[in-house]
């Protein structure tokens, strides 16, 4: 990847198929072994067009995200909830990027966009995030950048199976001016 600088501007409805095409793509690359290949094989593209339809079409002022485009071309996203755990502050609910741009710090940039608009907009400084137990990519990339795993669940997954998930958590707002 060349040095192009990677823009971010905020994620609306208009970007309903670009989000929905990423989150897919992410999907298939690191949930590959989590998921069932059936379901990472299948009709991934319209079952994520209707969650980010309801998700987009329904955001509410507490919710907000971020695309990132390196070369004008849409490379990876994050969302999140302001103050959605009185306890863990908010929710990043997707980071997502192509494989083909991991570890380049397009996802730090995001993390921190997300963070930063905590900062400003929440009353909870946390921020928390959950993650397969089985992304160890992921969540060596969340240690990494100082998030603690703080609880274990089993999660209903969306390919009908369940599987244990960490969340992961910041008690004060990461990389916050």
């Amino acid at each position: 990847m060349n040095q192009t600088p990677v823009t971010l501007h905020a994620i609306s409805v208009a970007d309903l198929e670009t989000v929905a095409a990423l989150h897919c793509a992410s999907w298939r690359s690191a949930y590959r072994g989590i998921l069932s290949d059936a379901y990472l094989d299948g009709d991934l593209l319209t079952d994520r067009l209707e969650v980010w339809h309801l998700k987009l079409a329904m955001m509410t002022d507490r919710q907000f995200g971020w695309l990132a485009r390196h070369d004008g071309e849409p490379v990876g996203f994050a969302f999140a909830t302001l103050d959605e755990d009185p306890t863990w502050g908010t929710l990043v609910d997707n980071l997502h990027l192509l494989p083909s741009h991991q570890g380049v710090g397009i996802g730090r940039g995001l993390l921190t966009a997300v963070a930063r608009g905590a900062h400003a907009h929440a009353t909870h400084p946390g921020l928390y995030l959950w993650c397969y137990d089985a992304n160890t990519r992921a969540r060596a990339f969340y240690e990494h950048l100082g998030a603690e795993a703080v609880e274990q669940i089993m999660y209903a997954a969306p390919d009908g199976r369940s599987h244990p998930e960490w969340r992961y958590a910041w008690r004060a707002t990461p990389f916050a001016p």
